[in-house]
């Protein structure tokens, strides 16, 4: 399971355009002086030129240039990765690093450092995959938002109910909870209440991983002694099926703009 990583922004631009800037354009042999906010015109393997941005890395003295890409993409590549390598690791790496001591119970050594490295980078990439789907929603809710609306609820404070508006920027910055960019927010800003209708069990799924997360991020140690410190979290996080995460997350994307994940074949 892959995904296609497109550039951010990625506009059209027209043969006279092309022509304008190639008039206007200075070339050079070296990287003195470029801001490290470029903006390119490149043409794509389909023939299609588009405007797209780089943030250029330098490395040992030279300047490695490439298109910037959509970080709620970036961010769900990773997230199904990371899925995909604890997969891996159960399928594969379990059989051969563990020894059966029972008819189906199998023990994976406790090695020179006091763990199992297998079972370490299992936890690690099911635990990173959990937080970079999360934030690929999170940067996704944000990216669809205009500029420009408006979101009007309601906040009720002292036993007092007020109407409120929030801006963009105030809703990202925290104002608006997340389940609740998913429960209003979203029905709101696309002028369609029954968005969820025919998607409730993708809303179901994305809050329970959203909770999963959150349990992950926010580490609790209180316990009544080391011995069951971090269990209910990590419970949470073994159980959750993270294959339906990723699934009700690129249904969601695709509902609120078609086509905006593609996977590859």
């Amino acid at each position: 399971m892959k995904i296609k990583i497109p550039p951010y922004p990625n506009y059209k631009i027209t043969k006279k355009a092309i022509s304008d800037i190639e008039k206007q354009s200075v070339k050079k042999a070296d990287s003195s002086g470029l801001s490290n906010r470029l903006v390119m015109v490149v043409k794509f393997k389909n023939g299609e030129e588009r405007v797209i941005r780089s943030r250029p890395v330098r490395h040992l003295n030279n300047l490695y240039v490439s298109a910037f890409p959509n970080p709620v993409h970036l961010f769900l590549s990773v997230a199904i990765e990371h899925f995909n390598q604890s997969e891996e690791i159960k399928n594969t790496n379990f059989p051969k690093c563990g020894k059966q001591i029972g008819e189906d119970i199998y023990i994976l050594d406790i090695e020179e450092n006091g763990t199992h490295e297998c079972y370490n980078h299992y936890i690690k990439y099911r635990s990173s995959s959990i937080v970079m789907l999360v934030a690929s929603i999170e940067a996704f809710l944000n990216h669809i938002v205009p500029n420009d609306y408006k979101y009007k609820t309601q906040r009720t404070r002292n036993g007092i109910t007020k109407d409120v508006v929030f801006s963009k920027k105030k809703i990202e910055s925290g104002n608006v909870p997340f389940n609740e960019k998913i429960d209003s927010l979203i029905p709101q800003m696309l002028n369609k209440e029954s968005f969820w209708n025919n998607l409730e069990s993708e809303k179901i799924t994305i809050k329970k991983l959203y909770t999963s997360r959150k349990n992950i991020i926010h580490l609790k140690t209180n316990a009544e002694d080391d011995l069951t410190a971090y269990f209910d979290a990590i419970d949470k996080m073994l159980d959750l099926n993270i294959h339906d995460c990723i699934m009700a997350t690129t249904n969601f994307m695709n509902n609120v703009e078609k086509d905006f994940i593609e996977f590859e074949k």
